[in-house]
């Protein structure tokens, strides 16, 4: 019966599509996130959802009539020389194992996606529907595990998820999600998608809790704090903030509180300090190799793993055990790039990230004076908290090359595009009855927001 539903789904969606590309490439992120090969178990299993959107994207592109000139910026140039990068480290990787190969080949469909989105999403009813994708894509598993994890009790936990991975980056996953579902309540005019999307959110907090994370408690703790700086009323906030600790401290298991009590000694917990070995031999690649590194996903690579335990001793400065035997993941979104691509690929890396930040703080600039591009300046600053957590949560997983993160490199530069193809605000002379009409024409155009939203 699922898969005859989804299948159904799928069906409306290609007739709806037609030559709307920005529906396929909506289509195209949800299926991306969602993985639904993993929750399917009849027909609907074998289907390759991923290649079918892109294909019906492309489709849709070349029957559409309204084809703009793509529009390039700075962020968008440096995920493509990224991606060069990445390419060139792998055929020259020190290891000929498979794994790099896949990498790479989910990377440059990850970027091509996002070149798809920046080319077919223009208006900011296209960008909403990309961003409603990526809320029902994520909360479909989010929701699932919180209230497994309600029903239970508390003793539910999160263990991970195919598409997803260990229970460390379901929670980042769905801490990226966060500041979007929540610029999703504030700007909605209707009450019932205010309500879902609250409700959305607190039960998107208890997935985090479900994973026993204390990178995804660290990051639930930076979005309260943030949100707690941002809100417009500080105390209602803070107040259900108090409340919600207070609920979370007396129903989390003993086991779950143990757990956080361990971020206070990591000197002396073994899995971080674990994660400290793969950062140093990360490290020790990228020395060896400070262009283009070691090739992707090197360190976990047996025959790389062996060649640079005998070197550990160079960085002996920072105290660890002696590696194990078995290779480890790089656990830190940092030294993955680094050990991958070299200090130069992740130079340029950390460029994207800098570059989505500028492009933010421009896009509010730009619309200080613009009441009809509010908008804009409120997912900017929802976009800029996803990459806050992104840069702390991620700084203890292997995350570099997710689907979410890039596009949401990516939706910095959508509205950017949206805020320059806007219609120039009516000059003084233009008469009132002219004024409102022209206004809500471009608000029919691009869909509701509610009123007074973001606050001045």
């Amino acid at each position: 019966m699922r898969d005859i539903f989804f299948l159904s789904s799928v069906a409306v969606i290609v007739l709806l599509a037609g030559n709307k590309p920005y529906i396929c490439v909506a289509f195209w992120m949800y299926v991306s996130l969602l993985d639904p090969n993993s929750s399917l178990f009849g027909i609907g299993a074998a289907v390759p959802y991923a290649k079918v959107a892109a294909g019906l994207t492309l489709v849709s592109f070349l029957l559409s009539r309204d084809k703009k000139k793509f529009q390039w910026d700075r962020s968008t140039a440096l995920i493509l020389i990224f991606l060069v990068i990445a390419a060139l480290s792998q055929f020259s990787a020190l290891s000929s194992a498979s794994t790099g190969w896949d990498i790479l080949d989910k990377l440059w469909k990850i970027v091509a996606l996002n070149l798809c989105a920046i080319w077919c999403l223009r208006t900011r009813l296209q960008i909403h529907l990309l961003l409603l994708s990526i809320c029902l894509a994520v909360g479909y598993n989010a929701v699932d595990e919180a209230l497994k994890y309600l029903l239970s009790g508390g003793g539910h936990k999160v263990e991970g998820l195919p598409a997803w991975g260990d229970n460390n980056q379901v929670a980042l996953i769905v801490l990226l999600t966060m500041p979007i579902l929540a610029y999703i309540r504030d700007v909605s005019e209707d009450r019932l998608v205010r309500l879902g999307a609250l409700g959305g959110l607190i039960l998107f907090a208890v997935c985090v809790i479900a994973t026993a994370s204390r990178g995804g408690l660290a990051g639930l703790l930076l979005l309260a704090v943030v949100g707690a700086a941002n809100a417009r009323h500080k105390g209602r906030y803070l107040a259900a903030m108090m409340i919600a600790g207070i609920v979370m401290i007396q129903s989390v298991p003993d086991s779950y509180s143990q757990r956080m009590n361990t971020i206070q000694s990591a000197d002396k917990d073994g899995s971080f300090m674990g994660r400290v070995i793969a950062w140093k031999l990360s490290t020790l690649i990228a020395l060896d190799h400070p262009l283009l590194g070691g090739g992707l996903h090197a360190v976990q690579s047996q025959n790389v793993w062996d060649t640079y335990v005998p070197n550990f001793w160079k960085m002996s400065f920072i105290p660890t055990e002696q590696p194990d035997v078995s290779p480890h993941a790089a656990h830190s979104f940092y030294f993955e790039v680094l050990g991958d691509t070299g200090f130069l690929g992740l130079a340029v890396y950390l460029s994207i990230i800098a570059s989505s930040f500028a492009t933010g703080f421009q896009i509010k600039a730009a619309v200080r004076n613009r009441p009809d591009l509010q908008w804009a300046a409120g997912l900017a600053s929802a976009l800029q908290r996803s990459l806050l957590v992104f840069m702390l949560t991620g700084a203890a997983l292997s995350v570099g090359y997710h689907d979410l993160i890039f596009m949401i490199y990516s939706l910095f530069s959508l509205v950017r595009n949206a805020v320059a193809d806007a219609d120039p605000p009516p000059s003084a002379s233009t008469g009132a009855l002219s004024q409102v009409v022209s206004w809500r024409a471009r608000r029919l155009d691009v869909g509701p927001v509610r009123r007074g939203y973001p606050p001045a």
